[in-house]
């Protein structure tokens, strides 16, 4: 044989174990979820607010869970534990500036004033707060409604 055509022998043997070795090497790929920071979950995106509607000129609470027919079943959330700072966008009156209440969405106490609820952890803007695990609800004060109602609001949980 000529020494050209070994050379052209061994570059095809080399490439095709080369190509074997790499394929060899990877036998499986999996892909893992994202999980929330200490099991800290919202069980919906959008909440719903018991009661539904609310009278012009009014005072009072509202809850939002994620069903506003069973608010005690429904939480908007649950947590493992975490100490969380919330950011809350669109919070402005007739809401009470310092009448947002996250609560034990099944306890004992679960209507009324916001503050007086099972569990009751006021939700101040930027604040560091530890939240205990379990399930909960958010409920508002509010004063005073004008004719455009009640403001959509966010609240979003960092850590």
């Amino acid at each position: 044989m000529r020494p050209g055509k070994n050379l052209w022998l061994v570059s095809l043997l080399a490439i095709l174990v080369a190509v074997g070795l790499v394929a060899a090497v990877l036998l499986i790929q999996q892909t893992q979820p994202a999980i929330s920071p200490s099991g800290m979950a919202a069980h919906c995106s959008t909440t719903s607010a018991t009661p539904t509607d609310v009278t012009l000129g009014g005072n009072g609470q509202i809850t939002f869970s994620c069903n506003s027919q069973t608010p005690t079943t429904s939480p908007a959330f649950t947590t493992g534990g975490a100490v969380v700072s919330p950011t809350l966008t669109g919070y402005a009156a007739p809401y009470n500036s310092t009448g947002l209440f996250i609560y034990v969405a099944n306890g004992a106490v679960n209507t009324g004033a916001c503050s007086s609820r099972t569990g009751a952890i006021r939700v101040t803007d930027g604040s560091s707060t530890l939240l205990p695990v379990g399930a909960y609800n958010y409920c508002a004060k509010y004063e005073a409604v004008g004719p455009t109602g009640l403001p959509q609001f966010t609240v979003a949980w960092n850590l």
